[in-house]
């Protein structure tokens, strides 16, 4: 017989940043109640969706254009944007999608290294940027750092990129719990693109959903290399169930932000380094512990991430969060390994 695949649905899931623990049972089931049986045989419809999306970001729907994920957003501005030869400048470490974007449409990545103190300077993105930039590429906050840039630095580099002819995408995948955000600034420069996704505080992560907003320009020409369909009719429903109920987004974050305070001070008692950051994640630093205690979390089937290779993170293991009850079975299981230390 054909061995049984591995699945993470029975771990104690910290290792990818999804809504913890999991869509509330009563979301769920009212949503189920709403669909028909035509939603699995029709092709799917996404007018209703970008007239929602336009409503609770009060911008106009030819401002947006929706996306397989955030991810999907990404590619086309890399497809609409650069041409092999073509200069893309980053920060890094950063969302992986974009070192491999840049590697299949044949651009020359730039990189903008963080210190060993998980710090950036944004005059060093000034400096990057040439007359060969074509896309610049910034999630805000950062991931896996967490990190953010403020506005006013944002705005310096959207200013100077597009008086050199470049793109620039800030990837909010992390919004609200990070609630800065430049999606109001879309109309003032003509290469300013925000991409965001539901796959987060929205708990949509399996259902791939996301958009570019930008200015009616730009946001016609990613439009232009969309796919037919880009998401499921089940997915642009789910999305807009979510958006009826958009409040529910801000309150998921807000108790995420009480969940992570709440996780970082446990370790800080327990001894540990931590950076906060500003998403739904943190980092510890376990010191002489790391291997001990990475090596105990996995037995007991917590996913979580490790072994970061660039120089910034790599004392760190990362752990995504949530509201604090999702991080209650969490709490015991690390509690029973500082008990077994003392025997």
């Amino acid at each position: 017989m054909p061995a049984v695949r591995k699945t993470r649905m029975a771990g104690l899931r910290m290792d990818k940043n999804e809504f913890l623990p999991c869509w509330p049972e009563k979301w769920f089931n009212d949503f189920i109640r709403q669909l028909k049986p035509e939603h699995l045989s029709v092709h799917p419809e996404t007018g209703v969706l970008y007239d929602k999306l336009a409503g609770v970001l009060n911008i106009s729907e030819k401002n947006i254009v929706i996306t397989a994920g955030s991810d999907g957003a990404i590619r086309s501005a890399f497809e609409v944007f650069v041409r092999p030869g073509d200069g893309v400048v980053t920060i890094s470490p950063t969302f992986a999608m974009y070192y491999i974007y840049a590697q299949i449409f044949g651009a020359k990545l730039v990189e903008v290294h963080f210190d060993g103190k998980l710090r950036l300077k944004s005059a060093d993105i000034l400096r990057s940027l040439n007359k060969k930039t074509r896309l610049v590429t910034i999630a805000n906050p950062n991931s896996p750092t967490g990190t953010v840039i403020g506005e006013k630095d944002l705005l310096k580099i959207t200013e100077r990129a597009s008086g050199l002819g470049a793109a620039v995408l800030i990837d909010e995948a992390y919004f609200p719990f990070y609630k800065n955000s430049m999606i109001n600034f879309i109309d003032r420069f003509d290469n300013l693109i925000v991409t965001r996704t539901f796959s987060k505080a929205a708990g949509l992560a399996g259902m791939r959903v996301g958009f570019a907003a930008s200015n009616k320009k730009v946001a016609k020409l990613l439009f232009s290399v969309k796919p037919m369909y880009e998401i499921t009719t089940l997915s642009a429903r789910l999305a807009e169930y979510t958006l009826d109920h958009y409040d529910r987004i801000f309150e998921y974050a807000a108790k995420t932000r009480e969940g992570k305070e709440y996780l970082a001070n446990f370790f800080i008692n327990k001894g540990y380094g931590v950076f906060r950051g500003s998403a739904n994640f943190l980092h510890v630093d376990f010191g002489k512990k790391r291997r001990e205690i990475a090596k105990y979390l996995e037995k007991r089937n917590v996913l979580f991430k490790k072994d970061f290779k660039h120089p910034s993170l790599e004392r760190f293991a990362r752990f995504t969060v949530g509201p604090k009850e999702s991080i209650a079975p969490f709490i015991e299981i690390f509690n029973k390994f500082n008990k077994r230390c003392k025997k």
